[in-house]
């Protein structure tokens, strides 16, 4: 599979859509998940078209490795094409999508926990200058350490919310009661600021620790 960068109305080439627009692309992505789920390939072609490049690009900025964003995005599709969501949602093939790649971008991040840090460090000792580790680098890399802190459900909103997703497509990909999104991502948002500020202050202590 290849990687494109634009989404292509069915019916209409060459014309660029956002990946969510209402009840008409819902219906298409409906259609060609029942077409999938026949083996129909061009079908399973055209929601690749449609939403490769925004699961890539969430991936990425998760992970900043592009070679590790593009091996989950071809996962995530390949999941899809393997197992396509069960009959009843195919409303919500987005969802579905975002759903599978941040489960894996989640489970990528936990297992990079321990190493992210020891990267930081070991690169702060190897410059000749440490202001030469850019404060965007180190934030970068404190906020995905925070995310794998989080409890899955918190870490799975935030990632999804930041990907542009509504309240409406967040509660059908999180299969929540839509009431309650608005207090499960305030309480997400918290739990985020906390972890991130807990990890920037025992930096700062263990920088101070190590001029003693």
């Amino acid at each position: 599979m290849e990687r494109h960068d634009q989404f292509l109305d069915v019916g209409q080439p060459g014309r660029i859509i956002p990946v969510f627009q209402g009840e008409r692309l819902a219906h298409t992505d409906s259609l060609l998940l029942s077409r999938v789920r026949q083996g129909d390939e061009s079908s399973f072609d055209e929601l690749f078209l449609r939403y490769y490049s925004r699961i890539y690009d969430t991936l990425f900025r998760l992970t900043g490795d592009p070679a590790q964003a593009d091996d989950m995005a071809q996962e995530t599709f390949i999941r899809l094409y393997r197992q396509p969501p069960a009959a009843g949602r195919e409303h919500n093939v987005g969802g579905w999508l975002y759903r599978v790649a941040v489960n894996l971008g989640y489970n990528t991040l936990r297992a990079a926990r321990r190493r992210t840090a020891y990267e930081l460090a070991s690169e702060r000792e190897a410059s000749a200058d440490p202001e030469a580790v850019t404060e965007q680098h180190e934030e970068r890399l404190r906020v995905r350490a925070a995310l794998a802190e989080l409890p899955p459900q918190q870490a799975q909103l935030l990632m999804l919310r930041h990907a542009g997703l509504s309240y409406k497509e967040l509660a059908e990909a999180l299969d929540v009661a839509p009431a309650s999104i608005g207090t499960l991502l305030a309480r997400a948002e918290r739990a985020f600021e906390a972890r991130y500020r807990a990890s920037a202050g025992s930096e700062t202590t263990g920088g101070d620790d190590a001029h003693e």
